[in-house]
């Protein structure tokens, strides 16, 4: 289903017809009973109903997992967008590295997969006070933050759309299309959600409890830096899948079960790289201490793998990231980026196709321009897909310093490459 959130004060069924031949099917009411003749006339029409009292929605710590219900539903999220500095003036805020600080819920998505995942995912959010007037940018990027990262946006409206679109305001219905538009992209290519999240390293907690901080704001963190994950939540087994990843990052305090420390072993005996907080420096002894140009870490080699064991406390989980992306080295990206500084990438693989796919969401104002793309594996076609382009663009390589490199056309706010070998 693809969710609308129904605004309370549109009490006249007839503006239904703002939804018609669009992807939208599901109407997500305050009351059933108190829009009788809305839910009448929707039902009438195809669409489904539901009371929001009867969803389960809650945020992301009171989310129950185990529910019957037949989506997770998450709410007191972001508004994906590059963050506005409090001095105004049009600036962005920025991290420590300087570069834009970007609000985004893929995290969440991802997590809320790894947890349940044969639930479809619907995230929760709107405009807060902060925010400027949305325009049709705003709702495109919404959309693709979330379903890039596998989650529907529950589309909320803002205040201009809830009064500007019954009045037929021509600014609100331009960015009602567009949003539209960008619904209906992501439905024509929906089985692109069901294909397999790819990373170089699996981000391994129960990101709950003591560990929550430190665990959830890693996952935030690392998509900040484009360091491509898989979540590896310990308290749900079946997502610990170790297949194809170089690298494991352990965060948690408390040593793994019986069960997953021989996973982890095997793991390393087979030529992945294991890195574990100092607390638990002892538990993979390893062979011998080898050079390890990371501060802060002690590597020592385990089989064919190796284990990097911190000498330090973890307190900061935005630096913890890089000294992850640097023990794991850029030579197991799946694919590097350049001009790419306001971008989030996305990465899958359909195995049973011999596809790859690299989603890009551009929280800047602006269009991407210059942006090229270099794949670590070989392939022999590529093809970019952007929102409101009936088909792809087929793309040839070109040699840059021994490299292939795919210069992608100008965008704006989203794009998917998908490679295939």
């Amino acid at each position: 289903m693809v969710p609308f959130r129904w605004p309370s004060a549109w009490s006249e069924p007839a503006l239904l017809r703002l939804l018609a031949g669009s992807p939208i099917n599901c109407l997500l009411l305050e009351s059933l009973s108190g829009a009788k003749a809305v839910v009448d006339a929707a039902r009438a029409a195809g669409f489904s109903a539901l009371e929001w009292s009867e969803l389960g929605a809650a945020p992301l710590a009171q989310v129950r997992w185990d529910s019957p219900a037949p989506q997770t539903v998450i709410t007191g999220l972001v508004w994906p967008r590059i963050k506005m500095s409090a001095h105004g003036l049009g600036d962005v805020d920025a991290g420590p590295t300087g570069a834009p600080w970007i609000d985004s819920n893929s995290w969440v998505a991802r997590l809320a997969a790894a947890r349940a995942p044969h639930r479809p995912i619907w995230l929760g959010f709107e405009l807060g006070n902060d925010h400027t007037i949305a325009g049709s940018a705003s709702y495109i990027i919404a959309i693709a933050d979330s379903a890039a990262s596998g989650a529907q946006w529950m589309v909320t409206l803002d205040d201009s759309l809830r009064e500007g679109l019954p009045a037929g305001n021509a600014h609100a219905l331009k960015t009602w299309h567009s949003t539209l538009d960008a619904l209906a992209f992501f439905e024509k290519h929906r089985q692109w959600a069901a294909w397999d999240r790819w990373g170089s390293i699996g981000i391994l907690s129960s990101f709950a409890g003591k560990d929550e901080f430190m665990g959830q704001e890693m996952l935030n963190l690392a998509a900040r830096r484009n360091l491509l994950y898989r979540v590896l939540d310990r308290s749900f087994p079946a997502s610990c899948k170790l297949e194809a990843l170089p690298a494991v990052l352990y965060l948690d305090g408390d040593p793994p079960s019986a069960e997953l420390n021989a996973q982890l072993a095997v793991f390393a005996r087979s030529g992945g790289l294991i890195i574990v907080p100092r607390a638990l420096a002892a538990l993979f002894q390893g062979e011998k201490t080898v050079p390890c140009a990371v501060a802060g870490y002690e590597l020592r080699s385990f089989g064919r793998g190796s284990v990097a064991a911190a000498t330090r406390d973890w307190e900061d989980p935005y630096f913890l990231a890089a000294d992850v992306h640097n023990l794991v080295g850029r030579r197991n990206d799946p694919v590097t980026l350049f001009n790419a500084a306001s971008l989030w990438r996305h990465y899958s693989v359909n195995p049973d196709d011999r596809a790859a796919l690299l989603q890009l969401v551009s929280f800047a104002s602006r269009p991407d321009e210059s942006v090229s793309v270099a794949p670590a594996r070989p392939f022999r076609s590529a093809a970019m897909y952007t929102i409101g382009r009936d088909a792809p663009v087929s793309l040839e390589p070109v040699k840059v310093e021994g490299r292939m490199e795919l210069h992608l056309p100008a965008f704006s706010f989203y794009t998917a490459l998908e490679v295939r070998s």
